[in-house]
């Protein structure tokens, strides 16, 4: 069973019982303790369930779509290598877009400064910051992209459109050439009114993305102020970009 399947029926087994031990996990998967306890170790950085003395219960009050979910497992160590990074940007008293990538999610919860006002349209990002006394959140309207948890749609782009940001920090499926592309219309739109309305804006990005086209067009390459990606990116890009780029970790 791959890690991402185990993961998976880890949750739905808590999601079904609200609560189980580590023994009785390890016997219904097949695995040793220690393998659940890593994977329930993964789980709680993500939000998805809280460990306690001995197992695990299910917090369903933030559980994230399978393909988000599915995309936190890809390319863990740099996601979180790229939030650490991005976290660094956020000020005391801003006023942050945040869209609803996996790699803007593990930047969200590192961000630490505080009071923060929040602009979002992922449902699993603003359930990290809505139990925050000191964090103002804005949930952006819409028609709900159930593969990712995001709103999106006319409602979302009007909404948007009235409001203004001092930070961007979104993510997107792929650079190709001098173009950047999201697999989705509606979130690209989304996007397109996030870059607009926002004074700066900074784009997490995983070295596997670079050189990938996707469905719909966001930006050109141009318009991108500042990237954050990992120190797998090629020399290719780091040379396009020059200062614009950071490798986090570096």
């Amino acid at each position: 069973m791959l890690m991402i399947e185990r993961q998976q029926r880890v949750l739905e087994i808590l999601r079904q019982r609200q609560a189980a031990q580590l023994e009785a996990l390890s016997e219904a998967l097949g695995v040793s303790v220690s393998t659940v306890r890593r994977d329930l170790e993964t789980l709680e950085e993500r939000g998805l369930v809280e460990r306690t003395h001995g197992g695990a219960v299910y917090r369903g009050q933030r559980q994230h779509s399978i393909v988000l979910s599915e995309r936190m497992n890809e390319q863990v160590e740099q996601k979180q290598a790229i939030g650490r990074e991005a976290a660094k940007w956020v000020e005391p008293g801003m006023t942050v877009f945040l869209d609803g990538g996996s790699t803007v999610y593990y930047a969200s919860r590192l961000i630490e400064a505080r009071p923060l006002q929040v602009v979002t349209n992922s449902l699993t990002i603003a359930g990290l910051f809505a139990d925050d006394e000191r964090v103002e959140l804005v949930l952006i309207g819409g028609t709900l992209y159930p593969r990712s948890g995001v709103l999106v749609g006319p409602i979302a782009t009007k909404a948007l459109g009235e409001l203004h940001a001092d930070l961007l920090l979104f993510s997107l499926a792929g650079i190709y050439d001098d173009g950047c592309y999201n697999q989705n219309l509606a979130m690209a739109e989304v996007e397109q009114v996030m870059l607009r309305q926002a004074a700066r804006s900074v784009l997490l990005m995983d070295s596997g993305k670079f050189g990938r086209k996707s469905l719909a067009r966001v930006c050109g390459v141009e318009e991108l102020e500042m990237v954050i990606t990992d120190g797998g990116v090629s020399e290719k890009w780091v040379k396009m970009f020059g200062e614009q780029m950071v490798l986090a970790g570096k």
